[in-house]
């Protein structure tokens, strides 16, 4: 679970990460994947589903909560605009427990 928590870290500082559902609406970016955390409602996770297939990219769903993920508080989905974490955090994912 360090690796993941690195990854995401990394695109934190590299700023190639988007936060929130209303920030993941509204970009204009390439996301090439997207989390999603188990708690969150429905309708976001049909967010992700829709935002993973119009990107043509992977989402997932993770059972650690994505602010114990990212030290931020209260966010339930996240989009990685980098295309080399988002293939490391995905290539590292049964080691977050993913659902």
């Amino acid at each position: 679970m360090n690796k993941i928590i690195s990854y995401i870290g990394f695109a934190i500082r590299a700023n190639k990460i988007i936060l929130g559902q209303s920030h993941l609406k509204r970009t204009d970016k390439k996301l090439y994947l997207v989390l999603v955390c188990s708690s969150a409602s429905d309708n976001l996770i049909n967010l992700a589903k829709n935002l993973s297939k119009k990107n043509g990219c992977d989402y997932i769903i993770t059972k650690p909560k994505l602010q114990d993920l990212t030290n931020i508080q209260d966010v339930k989905i996240i989009g990685i605009t980098d295309e080399s974490l988002s293939k490391a955090i995905i290539d590292n994912k049964e080691k977050i427990n993913i659902g």
